[in-house]
């Protein structure tokens, strides 16, 4: 018989810091003064937001959850990567209570992001909590940090209008760092 899990993702923290800084933003739409700093690094942010969705990747380290319910699978994939490390995989029982995991009990690869479980748990639910993301944003693709500058530059420039369009261009960078995923 064919069972199904419920997964649910959460971050539980915000990155600690933009992939792209103030002032390249502002040097790439050619801004000298101050007047606007809080609207560009909010842009930053949400441009940045898109790009980790779209991508499914987290571009600086943060920190993530997932919870699966009902069937526990052996492997789960910790999306969102590239993975740091696994803080904690608790058990949640029908009464609440909570009973972390011993690390002898699973096998965590950093450079696939999922962790496998030795033996099969029939549990309520699991908790996975892990960091994923780059230290460094020296580390993360020019084309990507490309991508949030673009699509800061529309939101910017077309912040009085309502074009969603624009936005399509931003995708095209975006694209050869999604992966490609087949569903069986």
């Amino acid at each position: 018989m064919l069972q199904n899990s419920t997964i649910h993702l959460t971050r539980k923290s915000a990155p600690i810091a933009h992939p792209v800084s103030l002032s390249m933003i502002k040097s790439f739409l050619r801004v000298e003064n101050d007047q606007d700093n809080d609207l560009i690094l909010n842009l930053i942010s949400i441009a940045t937001e898109y790009a980790e969705w779209y991508m499914e990747r987290s571009l600086m380290k943060q920190k993530w959850q997932i919870s699966c319910i009902g069937y526990i699978p052996r492997k789960i994939q910790l999306i969102f990567g590239p993975l740091i490390a696994v803080e904690s995989v608790k058990i949640v029982l029908r009464n609440d209570s909570e009973i972390v995991v011993d690390q002898d009990l699973y096998y965590i690869d950093v450079v696939g992001s999922y962790i496998e479980f030795y033996s099969h748990f029939n549990i309520r639910r699991l908790d996975i909590t892990y960091e994923a993301g780059h230290l460094n944003a020296d580390l993360i693709p020019a084309q990507i940090k490309h991508g949030i500058a673009h699509h800061v530059a529309i939101a910017y420039k077309n912040r009085e209008a309502e074009n969603s369009n624009s936005l399509s261009i931003v995708r095209e960078i975006y694209s050869p760092f999604r992966e490609v995923k087949v569903v069986l």
